[in-house]
């Protein structure tokens, strides 16, 4: 008999290998095993793997519902970092659905726990995908200024990165100086 951990593991080298219905089987099989066996934890894991599969494919309302309780799990457990990232699953999920109030929230509250735990380049991504978010509800001064905040965590930015943050730079320099 497989045990949760070898499908976890498998549906890992399988999601590596961009064969996502094969690694979504094997997640859903651990998080079913995982959590007949009380490793609440574990199975919220799995279902954020799911999440993430149907983020990739578009299908929000199943990235939801695999995402949807897990954050209060891992805060229950104390795992902060699994914790931001499923509220950053969550925040995309909602976004994808157009709940952007929702999914403005939570990416904040990710945001938040990151920059606790000294994430930079997961809160990178997630002010990235906030000032993303900002600009579809037509807030776009916030917008740049999420965006200036993810560039500032990067350590590398390509040179479409470098150009985008230098023209942040210089309006908000304008705004305070002016």
């Amino acid at each position: 008999m497989t045990t949760a951990a070898e499908l976890k593991d498998k549906g890992l080298a399988l999601f590596r290998k961009d064969r996502l219905a094969e690694a979504a089987d094997c997640f859903t099989q651990a998080a079913a095993l995982y959590a007949t066996g009380g490793q609440a934890p574990a199975a919220a894991e799995m279902r954020n793997n799911l999440a993430v599969i149907h983020l990739a494919a578009k299908d929000w309302q199943a990235a939801l519902a695999d995402v949807n309780d897990t954050p209060e799990v891992f805060r229950a457990a104390g795992d902060r970092l699994r914790e931001a990232q499923a509220l950053s699953n969550l925040a995309a999920a909602n976004e994808g659905l157009e709940e952007l109030e929702a999914a403005a929230e939570h990416y904040l509250a990710a945001i938040e726990i990151f920059t606790e735990l000294g994430e930079k380049e997961n809160r990178a991504a997630c002010w990235k995908a906030l000032s993303g978010l900002q600009i579809k509800q037509d807030k776009k001064l916030q917008a740049l200024a999420s965006m200036q905040a993810g560039l500032n965590l990067q350590p590398k930015l390509s040179m479409r990165e470098k150009t985008l943050k230098g023209l942040l730079d210089k309006a908000f320099k304008l705004m305070n100086t002016g």
